[in-house]
């Protein structure tokens, strides 16, 4: 008899605007009829985790951010103070927009991966407040100002765990991970910020490819072409998230239980009204379903 807590989790990892990808890789999820009893996330891949766990369906999720740009909506530049912008604007958009105010009233338990950037560890939020805790995991070092929370100062869980399957290895039977980065050929761009990311990435593949091994199914995602910052792909991510998660599945013995969805997102001209109410009414229903 098994002693792991959890049936099934999902890992997700970090990758910025390519987490769209992840979207879609959650419909192909529900398609085949796999309900994680456990998510954890890191960076992008924290929010991803969190708006699951809230109650959005993944195409909502897509939805949320649409027609935002990086640069002005989700950051903005920053004091000399640890990074060359800040990430109040997001914080705030997850505040407004997020159901629940924190990870324990979540009906799915989450886990967020941070990087403790005082005592060099990672950090494994279960608790408190979740806007600040997702922009945490999601702070790229010298790209953004580092969160604190408690009075530590944190930046990008990728850091350490930018594929966050050890966060619950122990306590799943099964781990499926999805992963969006994968560092190609790209031609040298002498910007403090250009500089910073590429080394950055480098080091979140070499721990990702590790730890990518602890995973009893392991999906990259299709993310070719795509940058952490460009929001006007991320339609066609949520695609191509879908169409590498349904082969990985199918490949691996599972067989689906729903018809495709028809998804349109060129209809969606207006930002759909979150009713937070329906929200925590929906994610709860999941948990008990």
């Amino acid at each position: 008899m098994s002693t792991k807590k959890y049936k099934l989790g999902v890992a997700f990892s970090g990758g910025g605007a390519k987490a769209a990808a992840h979207c879609g890789a959650l419909q192909a999820l529900k398609e085949f009829g796999i309900q994680p009893d456990i998510v954890a996330g890191t960076s992008a891949g924290s929010l991803v985790a969190v708006l699951y766990a809230s109650g959005f369906t993944p195409a909502g999720m897509v939805r949320l951010f649409q027609g935002m740009n990086f640069f002005k909506d989700i950051v903005m530049p920053g004091l000399p103070h640890g990074g060359l912008f800040d990430s109040k604007p997001l914080v705030e958009h997850l505040r407004k927009h997020i159901p629940f105010e924190r990870l324990e009233d979540l009906p799915i338990p989450v886990y967020v991966v941070a990087s403790d950037l005082e005592h060099g560890r990672t950090k494994i939020f279960t608790k408190g407040e979740i806007a600040p805790r997702v922009v945490a995991s999601c702070s790229i070092p010298v790209i953004f100002n580092p969160m604190v929370i408690g009075g530590v100062h944190y930046v990008d869980g990728g850091a350490f765990q930018n594929l966050p399957v050890p966060a619950i290895r122990n306590k799943c039977e099964k781990v499926i991970a999805f992963n969006l980065n994968h560092l190609t050929a790209d031609k040298y761009h002498g910007t403090v910020a250009a500089v910073a990311y590429r080394s950055f990435t480098m080091m979140f593949m070499s721990n990702t490819i590790a730890d990518a091994r602890q995973a009893d199914l392991f999906v990259d995602l299709d993310t070719e072409g795509a940058t952490a910052v460009d929001m006007s792909k991320i339609e066609d991510l949520f695609f191509r998230g879908y169409a590498s998660t349904v082969a990985a599945l199918e490949g691996d013995g599972y067989v689906r239980v729903l018809p495709r969805e028809e998804i349109s997102f060129k209809k969606e001209k207006e930002k759909e009204k979150i009713n937070k109410s329906k929200l925590q009414h929906y994610a709860r229903k999941i948990l008990h379903s």
